[in-house]
């Protein structure tokens, strides 16, 4: 026992005498070469200034030692006796049966100093001559006075039966392999290029970690908690591609589901949701590296701030934009980018009436930011963060190119800016299943907080993305429009049209309507949304929709989901109940909206039934024109089933009906163009009169017409109100 101590005693005299250098060397060990390194740092939890940096770094490029795949080595971990016989056997090459004396316990039991200490004896009585094993005992002299040095005590060295961590480990294997002569030339090590995001923290705790997919871009998952891999899905579209990765988090039924949907101009979405329906909190972080990285920034969106309002009916929405976009250059020179949200914590809510209809919504918990990264050497890794508190649903996206996802800066600029002053009409709370966005406080189910989101079909679609994108050819909004399509797409899926998902309480009041219904200006713009992008976009069979919704339309006299004027002349509903029989009220902007389709229609298939029933909307609007426009030259709302006009219509939309319905019966039929060109001038009237202003597609319709007269005045703003 006596020889162990003075072995014990001896390693950290040794550890503990600073030489000119700064690192720790042995007394007797000043004839071992110093060699100055500088060295991309390989950890970031090791850096240029961690007290066991050298021995460390050492150790990890002999191969001893290693770290773990996400860039940390734990240093702070305590050393297990599996950990200890691996690291030990290679060291000195000895075979495991030989320590097993020495590292006494299971596998997963923490070795102490006093075992350590053993097996490192007996691993350097093996491999050195007893002269060698003499020479360990110069220095015992100055053991008391080291022994109470703040250091020893700082890294448990005083009490024997303390279980050690993996850099005092590593320092004490060390000067065992420099006595045993294993190493002769001592390194010094200068660890550079280690950068971290301010909220960066490293995980100390034990880690376990998945490798998800891809070799250029490797994604893993990281969780304290046990993560089991139970399912792989491929959905392939014509124009991108669903892998979705299922995992089991943990044992109690908490879930992670990733889906990456990759597009054939090679760039792709991530969307990551916890589903967790336990009481116990849970953690897991997504992470993605990339390879050969010279530099990064992060272009933030708060850079901008939003100026919140809760004058209107939909609230106060407490979500706000993506966190930024990440720009790494690579060393090639090359530039890759990555846009990436905040992430969302929910609850699920659903209410089921009578006829078996159902209600969904999304109460929403928090909007957090998910993103932190640091840059190892050339090795960038981002980490997005999924915290569930238990009982809640957590979902984060971002989106991955190979190339600027902007044409320029200020094109990056504007949009985030734009952002800010429209947060709550610009997606940012993408899911795998769709955007969800804030709700009317008039529908249901809405949670106590009012802090109701669902998946609004109008958001579904990316217009405003459409447009920027024929204007300024961003990559971003080409994702976004990709992006659009297989949402629809997946929203829809067998049925026939799209269907309202969330009940307004205004119309259940009025119709006893709920959930599910067909909203027919969602519709309509929805087949527009294809008619005008799919062809550019390689979207197969772009213009059914068109003439699907066109279908629905004319079949709905028959139905009864009309209001009549006189036998040639009709509104067609608003909603089609699917599971109730009530018929609707008509808005002037749904009922131009829907005479605006046919006319296409007619237009693109040459059937006389399209345009049959556009004249018989149209003479209607002719014969109640009077009644439809009030007396400070706005436009009613709605016209009900019995006939009455009631409502405050949109400020805009339906200005932007009335041009484009005068712009389709130009070719059509001008006839009804002295009454479209007096609707339009009684609206703009209107609007000049309030300063409310015009859309920008207000201006370029009505200097397509030749009507530019009428624009009304005030500022030019991109969304209708």
């Amino acid at each position: 026992m006596r020889t162990i101590y003075i072995l014990l005693f001896s390693i950290l005299l040794m550890v503990f005498i600073p030489n000119a250098y700064g690192n720790v060397l042995a007394a007797s060990d000043t004839t071992n070469k110093i060699q100055e390194v500088t060295m991309d740092a390989k950890f970031t939890d090791v850096s240029d200034i961690y007290w066991a940096k050298n021995e460390i770094m050492q150790l990890v490029d002999m191969g001893i030692m290693t770290g773990d795949r996400d860039l940390q080595f734990r240093p702070d971990l305590f050393v297990t006796v599996e950990e200890a016989e691996a690291v030990l056997t290679k060291a000195f090459k000895l075979e495991p049966h030989m320590l097993s004396n020495y590292l006494l316990g299971d596998k997963k039991d923490f070795v102490t100093m006093k075992q350590v200490e053993a097996a490192l004896e007996h691993a350097i009585n093996v491999t050195e001559t007893e002269e060698n094993n003499s020479s360990l005992l110069e220095g015992k002299s100055e053991l008391v006075s080291l022994l109470s040095t703040p250091s020893i005590n700082k890294n448990n060295f005083s009490n024997l039966n303390n279980t050690i961590d993996r850099a005092t480990f590593a320092v004490m294997l060390h000067e065992a392999l420099v006595k045993s002569g294993a190493i002769n030339t001592i390194k010094n090590y200068s660890l550079k290029n280690l950068s971290f995001s301010n909220n960066y923290s490293p995980l100390h705790s034990e880690a376990n970690l998945m490798k998800v997919s891809f070799d250029e871009h490797p994604i893993y998952l990281r969780s304290t908690e046990n993560i089991v891999f139970t399912n792989h899905t491929r959905i392939d579209n014509s124009f991108s591609r669903d892998n979705v990765y299922t995992y089991d988090v943990g044992m109690n039924g908490a879930t992670i589901e990733l889906t990456v949907r990759s597009f054939d101009n090679g760039d792709y979405f991530l969307f990551s949701k916890i589903d967790n329906p336990t009481n116990s909190a849970v953690a897991v972080d997504v992470i993605q590296k990339e390879n050969q990285v010279d530099s990064l920034e992060l272009f933030r969106y708060d850079r901008y701030e939003i100026k919140r309002s809760s004058k209107d009916v939909f609230g106060s929405d407490i979500t706000s934009y993506p966190t930024g976009l990440l720009r790494f250059v690579k060393q090639d020179g090359t530039v890759e980018e990555r846009m990436v949200g905040q992430s969302y914590i929910s609850k699920q809510l659903s209410l089921t009436y009578p006829n078996n209809g159902q209600s969904y919504m999304r109460d929403l918990l928090a909007e957090k930011e998910a993103l932190s990264y640091a840059q190892v050497g050339e090795t960038l890794m981002s980490i997005h963060t999924l915290e569930s508190e238990g009982k809640d649903i957590v979902e984060q996206w971002y989106l991955n190119a190979d190339n600027p996802l902007f044409a320029s800066n200020e094109h990056m600029e504007n949009w985030m800016l734009e952002s800010s002053e429209n947060y709550k009409k610009r997606n940012k709370w993408y899911t795998a299943d769709g955007q969800y966005s804030k709700m009317a406080t008039t529908t249901e189910p809405m949670p106590e907080s009012g802090q109701g989101y669902g998946r609004i079909l109008l958001l579904q679609k990316e217009d405003r993305a459409l447009v920027l994108y024929n204007q300024q050819k961003d990559r971003y909004f080409e994702n976004l429009i990709y992006n659009s399509f297989v949402n629809l797409k997946n929203f829809k899926g067998d049925k026939g049209y799209w269907e309202t998902e969330v009940t307004s309480t205004y119309l259940k009041s009025l119709y006893e309507i709920t959930a599910p219904f067909i909203d027919t200006r969602f519709n309509e713009q929805i087949a527009l949304f294809y008619y005008n992008s799919a062809d550019a976009f390689g979207i197969e069979n772009g213009k059914e929709p068109l003439r699907n919704y066109a279908d629905l339309l004319v079949s709905q006299k028959s139905k009864g989901n009309v209001i009549p004027v006189d036998d040639e002349s009709y509104y067609i509903s608003d909603y089609f109940p699917v599971v109730q029989d009530t018929t609707t009220h008509a808005s002037m902007n749904h009922v131009l909206g829907g005479m605006n389709i046919l006319l296409m229609a007619y237009n693109e298939f040459h059937d006389e039934k399209y345009l049959e029933a556009a004249h018989a909307i149209q003479t209607a609007i002719a014969k109640d024109k009077d009644d439809w426009i009030r007396d400070n030259g706005d436009i009613w709302y709605r016209i009900s089933p019995v006939q009455d006009y009631k409502g405050d219509d949109y400020k805009h939309l339906t200005l932007e009906d009335l041009i484009n319905s005068y712009k389709l019966w130009k070719d059509i039929d001008p006839t009804y163009l002295p009454l479209l060109e007096e609707m339009i001038a009684s609206k703009a009237s209107y609007l000049s009169n309030e300063n409310l202003g015009y859309t920008t597609k207000i201006k370029n319709g009505l200097a397509d017409i030749g009507l530019m007269q009428y624009l009304p005045e005030g500022n030019e703003q991109t969304d209708a109100l």
